[in-house]
């Protein structure tokens, strides 16, 4: 069988990991200033509040999906 559904959950459940990981990662980077562009301080800080709250939301969201039992 070429569609491994066992692999592929895994695949997802790292994939997961690694996006909230990279949007909290990009919103620490927009705080340092000379790495991006934007002019306004005030529209940096609104994205990288944006990306950092997104990112812990989808990194427990995940954390308690594995917590919870298997029904």
């Amino acid at each position: 069988m070429l569609f491994n559904k066992v692999w592929f959950s895994k695949f997802m459940v790292f994939f997961g990991y690694l996006m909230s990981l990279i949007y909290i990662g990009l919103g620490v980077t927009l705080f340092i200033p000379g790495i991006f562009t934007i002019n306004s301080w005030e529209l940096r800080f609104a994205f990288a509040l944006f990306l950092i709250a997104y990112g812990f939301f989808r990194l427990v969201k995940m954390i308690t999906k594995k917590a919870e039992p298997n029904d």
